[in-house]
């Protein structure tokens, strides 16, 4: 069973949570892409439930149910989280990111140590120098970095005429999404090149739209800005898992960042991309890997 709710933080805006898996098991707060939101399945995750993990999903800020906060950072999310754990009455826990949720998750483990059991980057970004993305990041990826930061009205054009098709012509939206695959690597476009991998991806993508695209804009050029902390400084158990050939975040700035990150474990995944969640078996190990010592 999926269950939905959201947190009225102390400042008075709403938090947006989805839990997965065993309610009464470790938990295990996730972290979504950019743009994304709290729903990753249809049904209840069955790989944390047989683990007994207590999944949990977060909407950010201006996403899906959660309330925008102006002017955020990457670390005030952290603070979020911690309000949610006295909500919940969890004091330990480990933290996930995958894709731009990983800044994320490396925020909760800087900033929350002493809750944080271990932090997992999923397919993450490393930060990106003099607030370029690099150059070999596919063009339909680094395209959005690029907009956000020089032409923001552009990006926001083109990501409402994203949520029309979505709403009003998701049969286009979902042929786009299995036919625009060329950027990808193999595994990847078998992924995505799948209907019913595109039928979530439509329910996902507009539940990230809910509230608009603004906050998608507004993040997007976070990540042409200092994170506002130093990955060196994370003293917590790192699980770093990355596809070698990952188009969306290419491979090469994450070895420089695995090398900075002071307590990490790498596992760089051969012949995969960037959908490693959607995998089953590198997804049991994942969560595994983040509930064990």
């Amino acid at each position: 069973m999926i269950r939905d709710s959201y947190h009225q933080l102390f400042d008075g805006r709403n938090l947006s949570f989805t839990e997965y898996g065993d309610a009464q098991g470790f938990p295990i707060f996730a972290f979504h892409g950019l743009p994304g939101s709290r729903l990753w399945f249809n049904e209840n995750d069955e790989v944390s439930n047989s683990l007994g993990i207590r999944l949990i999903t977060v909407d950010r800020p201006g996403f899906g149910n959660s309330d925008p906060k102006p002017k955020r950072s990457f670390l005030d999310f952290s603070k979020d989280i911690e309000e949610l754990c006295q909500q919940l009455s969890i004091n330990s826990y480990s933290v996930l990111g995958i894709s731009g949720g990983g800044v994320y998750a490396a925020a909760c483990a800087l900033q929350n140590s002493k809750a944080v059991h271990k932090c997992g980057l999923i397919s993450t970004v490393a930060p990106f120098e003099n607030g370029k993305p690099p150059k070999n990041m596919a063009a339909e990826n680094r395209n959005v970095f690029i907009l956000a930061r020089r032409f923001p009205w552009l990006l926001k054009l083109m990501l409402n005429q994203q949520k029309y098709l979505i709403n009003k012509k998701p049969d286009q939206y979902m042929a786009a999404i299995m036919s625009n695959t060329k950027h990808l690597c193999d595994s990847d476009r078998k992924i995505m090149e799948n209907k019913e991998n595109a039928e979530f991806m439509l329910t996902h993508m507009g539940e990230a739209f809910k509230k608009g695209v603004k906050e998608t804009v507004n993040e997007a050029k976070l990540f042409s800005k200092d994170w506002g902390f130093d990955v060196k400084a994370i003293n917590v158990p790192v699980e770093i898992w990355h596809g070698t050939e990952d188009t969306l975040s290419p491979i090469e700035p994450i070895r420089k960042l695995a090398n900075n990150v002071p307590r990490s474990q790498k596992s760089f995944i051969s012949g995969k991309g960037h959908f490693l969640t959607e995998e089953k078996e590198i997804w049991e190990k994942i969560l595994l890997s983040l509930k064990t010592e």
